[in-house]
């Protein structure tokens, strides 16, 4: 004989509440209060309450199939100073772009939020967050590498993109930056290239927790002696402004150890080339670590609507789970770039297979 499943019904009967509160507070919903969650999720607990994971299967299903209804609105954290900043640059565009695309079909609707605007305080954010209903909590790239908010998350599902936030700290979705670099170094050496350099600004290699130069090291390390080449760190932003003062220190690099092959995200490069003389890519081969500011370049495609559509698609399903605040694990879900042939590259010679090789 099996013993009859303890329903969400009596579980609510138990707890004296409606059966659409208990399942709320199951759900660990902050629409229910606090001590009221604790009590009815004890009670839970206490009669050996488990979701039937068939019924909650059969109801995924049915709602995949129905057109999505509108079911709450998430909440896009600017955190600019400028407002306009945070909305134009290409990749968060790129981000935001997905995100939107998911959270409509989901049946959400998502809302910007500018942390910066005048008089906001951590506090009031919070207040007006839950005054208008918003549950969930989308956090882009910030302005600076190891940003943190005062903002209490605790009754908010969060996901981070990118892993400049430093708290509080989340649940991130973004590029899996690491592959990415391995990948482009690869295709270069396919192409016959040996001496490959890097060029990146101090702050990039921080916003990516260092997943840019950390393959670059190890390709480098694997590399003959005679034909490792250092990277060319520009200190701060990759910005015009603060680009503009390597110029001179970069040209020297590239005239001492004379890469035949680049990679980078500094766009400047090519135009420094050029003007000194060197044609791209007769002369040496460019490589861009994101497509999305050098579109005619080779490189790797971060794919920014993919992880804008994955940050929503993880938030919804933490939403729905009832997880709220910073979580005990923060899980990273990366998503893999496309390496795209582009006119900065070409083979000068058969690919570099002892090089490839060590690579693995």
């Amino acid at each position: 004989m099996f013993e009859a499943r303890v329903t969400l019904k009596q579980v609510a009967a138990r707890a004296g509440v409606h059966v659409s509160t208990a399942w709320r507070a199951l759900k660990n919903d902050t629409y229910v209060e606090a001590s009221k969650r604790a009590r009815i999720r004890a009670i839970a607990k206490e009669l050996g309450y488990a979701p039937d994971p068939m019924l909650t299967a059969l109801s995924n299903y049915r709602r995949k199939r129905q057109p999505a209804a509108f079911q709450s609105t998430l909440a896009w954290i600017n955190n600019f100073p400028d407002r306009e900043e945070g909305r134009s640059l290409i990749n968060i565009a790129g981000y935001h772009e997905g995100a939107l695309r998911h959270a409509t079909q989901m049946g959400f609707k998502l809302e910007e939020f500018w942390l910066a605007e005048p008089g906001m305080t951590a506090r009031r954010a919070r207040e007006v967050l839950l005054a208008r209903g918003i549950r969930g909590l989308v956090f882009p790239p910030q302005p600076l590498s190891g940003t943190e908010l005062a903002l209490d998350v605790e009754p908010f599902a969060c996901v981070a993109i990118g892993y400049s936030l430093a708290a509080p700290r989340l649940h991130v979705v973004g590029n899996h930056q690491h592959n990415a670099t391995l990948r482009a170094l690869r295709e270069l050496a396919k192409l016959g290239h040996v001496r490959i350099g890097m060029v990146a600004a101090t702050e990039t290699l921080r916003r990516a927790n260092h997943s840019f130069e950390s393959p670059y090291h190890f390709f480098q390390a694997v590399q003959d002696h005679a034909h490792r080449v250092p990277l060319f760190a520009i200190e701060g932003r990759d910005e015009p402004r603060n680009i503009a003062s390597a110029r001179e220190g970069f040209l020297s690099w590239f005239k001492r150890h004379k890469p035949t092959a680049i990679v980078s995200h500094v766009g400047e490069v090519r135009a420094w080339l050029e003007a000194a003389g060197r044609a791209v890519p007769d002369d040496v081969s460019l490589a861009t670590l994101s497509r999305a500011f050098d579109n005619t370049w080779s490189g790797i495609d971060q794919q920014e609507v993919e992880i804008g559509r994955r940050a929503v698609e993880l938030l919804v399903s933490l939403f729905h789970s009832g997880e709220r605040g910073a979580p005990a694990t923060p899980l990273r879900l990366l998503v893999e770039g496309r390496w795209i042939e582009g006119e900065t590259t070409r083979r000068i010679g058969p690919p570099a297979a002892e090089l490839l090789d060590r690579l693995g």
